[in-house]
């Protein structure tokens, strides 16, 4: 009895993929903005593998993503993913959460502008303070 009840105590809920996509997508935004912001106020521009890595790593990322979010739901996949995402983002993303999730599938698209937005204060602050 006390192997059942201590067993059961202790179980971790499960995350699932599309979560940790977007929690690594989100890392991703994050880190290349701050990255951005920390390069303009030292005043250099990025180097070009910097933009090509985080272009290349962004499309990849929402790929992975919506691949995950795909998974749990009835919706039919599209032929190319990355041809989709990468013309045409700012219609299929929020489409495909709405449509597969509803109104409560924008949530994620506001934690990543929540991210973008942080990233962009932490690098001003950055920026300021270097300059005092």
């Amino acid at each position: 009895m006390n192997q059942i009840i201590a067993n059961s105590e202790y179980e971790t809920p499960k995350s699932s993929p599309g979560t940790i996509m977007l929690v690594l997508l989100g890392a991703l935004v994050f880190v290349y903005h701050l990255g951005l912001g920390i390069y303009r106020a030292v005043g250099l521009e990025p180097a070009p593998a910097f933009e090509f890595l985080y272009s290349a790593a962004y499309v990849c990322a929402v790929v992975w993503w919506l691949r995950a979010e795909a998974k749990s739901s009835p919706v039919a996949r599209s032929y190319c993913e990355g041809m989709l995402v990468g013309l045409g983002w700012i219609i299929i993303i929020p489409y495909h959460l709405l449509k597969t999730r509803g109104v409560k599938g924008l949530i994620p698209l506001f934690a990543l502008i929540g991210t973008f937005v942080v990233s962009q204060v932490l690098a001003t602050v950055l920026y300021l303070s270097s300059n005092y």
